[in-house]
């Protein structure tokens, strides 16, 4: 709060310069001009000058004058110019106030002369806004204005570019998808494959750092293909390293080394700069499939290459690598040497999160030489700087969450400064004009005592001034109520649209905890009672058997009683074995069902046989949507306990129907039943059985009605589109089969566009139905990040 203060004290001069003028003198036209020119060449020299303060204090100047002259195009020039050079060197909060003093200006009725200056200084300003939000990871509010930006340059593909980083910086992956699709289909028709690349590995980059590996490599695959074709030797040993490290993370440890040594291959026939970083991963890698031997060799190479350059800083890292691979390999005495060596290189280069690493691999290198004192000492130095790190980080995160809430408020307490400051400039304004009328007044009156003879027409003529100007306060007086009325609405709608934004956010955080655990803990617990009473009866066993030898040597007489009786326990043992293994291999039946019942048959053997599921691209399969209508007011109504039960009879009728068309159900969201025909297995029948089930489910819905008057879910929309999708099973824990696609995003619009017991279908799915059912064209209908799509009802 503090520097919300200081920046508001900062700001209120200059906002109250306004007022200051109103009592200047009175220019003439010459003086004007002449002044006008004046801000002009200030600006000119501001824009031509080499130097930050220069162009600061020039511009600075230029501001002041036309503020003075009440000339708005140069005071929208002038705090455009001001709000850049302040951008540049860091001054956020000054360029804020700047850029919006300038956006004010160009609302309308703010510019003298809007044809001239409207859309290109807007588009300097909304821009200027967008870059110094996303320069703060204000992400909302930049993305905001490079909105804006489109509307006015709908063609701006850098603008469009930045957009789509705020969206994906800021995890709103769909969204970002959409605009990244625009400009990689104008790159690839302007055969721009530089910034293609950039866009998939912004995209692969993305995905990869935020879980979904599989996603990224889908991406990574993409520049492989470009680079291959369209790239140069040095980009292919770039390429292939990435995608030796995206093989890393998802790891297959042997594809990852096979795109290593292709980019080791490139490096010998080019000057490689990154040739240390190939040969290190090639060293992980060949550590990771277990020849750690050759491994240690490419990670000394790597060595050998960085001491060339002295870069001490990586050097410390890769030392402390090596001793990783050494202490996994058990050779402790060599993972103490470079351990060492890591921590007075880590010393030496203050890199503070690698000297702690260092020292924890200290602690468990002693630990294993059983020298408990030194590795107590190394543990402790660790905690020290670990909780020193971790102190320092969430200073620094509280400091940039501060800094970026002020930057936030200061935007709305900046417009309403200036709202405020326009509203006293036109009562400012109003005053002046009833100066200069009284000053007509007083010279009318001296004209009647000196030309008594022109008193009629003197009079009649002030009546009319006096008029025209009442007309015209009356009309700056109406005009300045509706500023503020239209500032007041804007204020609301901005509250309005964080509010919504933060139930959608709600909403999405309550459907992903509805989603189910693993059922295999059951398997487990019977697993351990199973060892636990073979093992009770083997020390049983034994006993007897020591039991029975004890007997024969004291009682011959009783042994074969004893043996008989030693030969009908082990059997019942046995029978009691056999009916455990029996009931284990019926438990672990019933655990493959329920996996089948999760995953498709192909990929449930895909995870069994590899322990991973690759995702496949289908070109053509069919996503169905439904939705209940008027769910949520409906549930609010109702027990959870009855919510469930209506939902669960409803989607046990759609599985039945799903299951009779051969579709695979992929998940309910909330109300929604989401499936998908033409997959895991393709075929060129999805279309027509995804509309013949929804038809079903139609039908279904109906009758059910008709036989349950206290059905609370009685109307629904269906959507279907036919289209490519991706499909397959991301993670590893609380394995989900899912499909992703704009084909998935389209059905679901469609079924949003729907109408209450009909189906939705799109132009690719009527293509394909045509023969078999009767479509009503409904004509095209907008949908959102998609534009105009043609729409289509299917008919009885």
């Amino acid at each position: 709060m503090p520097l919300l203060c200081h920046f508001l004290r900062l700001i209120l001069p200059v906002l109250l310069l306004g007022s200051l003028a109103v009592s200047l003198p009175a220019q003439s036209l010459e003086e004007l001009e002449h002044s006008t020119i004046e801000i002009d060449e200030l600006l000119s020299r501001a824009r031509a000058s080499g130097s930050e303060t220069e162009k600061y204090a020039l511009a600075t100047q230029s501001l002041r004058i036309a503020r003075d002259l009440r000339y708005d195009g140069g005071t929208v020039r002038a705090s455009i110019l001001l709000g850049q050079i302040c951008a540049r060197t860091g001054r956020t909060e000054e360029a804020l106030q700047y850029f919006l003093e300038a956006e004010e200006k160009l609302s309308p009725g703010g510019v003298s002369n809007p044809l001239v200056l409207d859309k290109s200084a807007l588009l300097e300003v909304y821009g200027g806004l967008g870059d110094l939000f996303l320069k703060e990871k204000l992400y909302e509010q930049a993305r905001r204005y490079y909105r804006k930006v489109l509307i006015l340059e709908p063609e701006d593909y850098p603008t469009m570019e930045k957009a789509a980083d705020a969206c994906l910086s800021n995890m709103q992956y769909d969204s970002a998808e959409v605009i990244y699709k625009d400009l990689i289909r104008y790159y690839k028709e302007t055969n721009n494959f530089p910034s293609l690349v950039k866009i998939y590995q912004k995209l692969a980059n993305s995905y990869s750092d935020h879980g979904n590996p599989g996603k990224g490599l889908f991406y990574y695959l993409a520049i492989e293909e470009i680079i291959e074709y369209n790239g140069y030797p040095e980009d292919r040993a770039v390429m292939y390293n990435n995608m030796g490290k995206q093989y890393t993370v998802l790891r297959d440890y042997k594809r990852a080394l096979e795109y290593f040594r292709k980019a080791e291959l490139q490096c010998e026939y080019i000057n490689c700069d990154h040739i240390k970083v190939v040969y290190a991963n090639i060293g992980i890698a060949l550590h990771n499939i277990g020849d750690s031997k050759a491994g240690i060799e490419y990670l000394l190479r790597a060595r050998r290459e960085l001491n060339k350059e002295n870069d001490w800083p990586t050097i410390a890292s890769l030392e402390h690598l090596i001793a990783g691979v050494y202490f996994s390999n058990r050779d402790v005495y060599n993972a103490l040497t470079h351990n060492n060596e890591a921590i007075q290189l880590a010393k030496n280069t203050k890199q503070s999160e690698l000297l702690a690493r260092c020292y924890r691999t200290s602690a468990d290198i002693y630990y294993q030489l059983y020298d408990f004192e030194n590795a107590f000492d190394a543990y402790q130095q660790y905690l020290i700087l670990n909780d020193s790190i971790r102190l320092r980080d969430q200073n620094r995160q509280q400091r940039i969450d501060r800094q970026r809430t002020l930057l936030s408020e200061a935007e709305g307490q900046i417009k309403y400064l200036i709202t405020r400051q326009n509203f006293k400039d036109l009562e400012l304004q109003q005053s002046r004009y009833e100066q200069e009328r009284l000053k007509l007044m007083n010279e009318n009156l001296e004209l009647d005592r000196q030309r008594r003879e022109d008193e009629v027409r003197l009079l009649q003529a002030q009546k009319d001034v006096d008029q025209s100007k009442l007309r015209e306060q009356t009309l700056l007086a109406l005009q300045a109520n509706q500023q503020l009325r239209l500032a007041a609405q804007q204020l609301d709608a901005e509250k309005q649209e964080r509010l919504i934004a933060g139930l959608r956010q709600q909403e999405q955080i309550d459907r992903a905890k509805r989603m189910t655990d693993s059922v295999r803990v059951e398997q487990l617990r019977r697993d351990q009672e199973y060892q636990q009473s073979e093992q009770e009866s083997f020390r049983r066993f034994v006993y007897g058997v020591g039991s029975l030898g004890m007997v024969i040597l004291a009682l011959l007489g009783l042994a074969w009683w004893l043996a008989r009786r030693s030969s009908r326990r082990l059997a019942a043992k046995n029978q009691k074995i056999e009916a455990q293994k029996e009931q284990i291999e019926e438990e672990r039946q019933k655990s493959d069902r329920l996996l089948l019942n999760i995953l498709p048959d192909e990929v449930a053997q895909e995870l069994r046989s590899q322990g991973y599921a690759t995702p496949r691209f289908y070109e053509a399969a069919t996503v169905l949507f439904t939705d209940f209508l008027n769910f949520t007011s409906l549930s609010a109504s109702l027990t959870p306990e009855r919510l469930i039960d209506e939902l669960n009879a409803c989607f046990l009728g759609f599985d039945e129907i799903c299951e009779k068309y051969g579709l695979e159900k992929i998940k309910t969201i909330g109300d929604a039943y989401m499936c998908v025909g033409g997959l895991p297995v393709p075929n060129t029948t999805h279309a027509l059985d995804a509309v013949s089930a929804a038809r079903e489910m139609v039908d279904w819905l109906k009758k059910r009605n008709a036989a349950n008057p206290d059905a609370v879910f009685r109307e629904m929309r269906i959507g279907v589109h036919t289209g490519p999708v991706i499909a397959g099973v991301v993670g590893k824990n609380k394995f989900a089969y899912d499909i992703w696609g704009d084909a998935v995003n389209l059905a679901a619009r469609l079924e949003e566009l729907g109408e209450p017991g009909r189906i939705n279908i799109s132009g690719a799915t009527r293509a394909a139905i045509e023969h078999k059912y009767a479509c009503t064209y409904r004509g095209k209908k907008e949908v959102h990040n998609k534009g105009l799509v043609d729409m289509y009802f299917v008919e009885d």
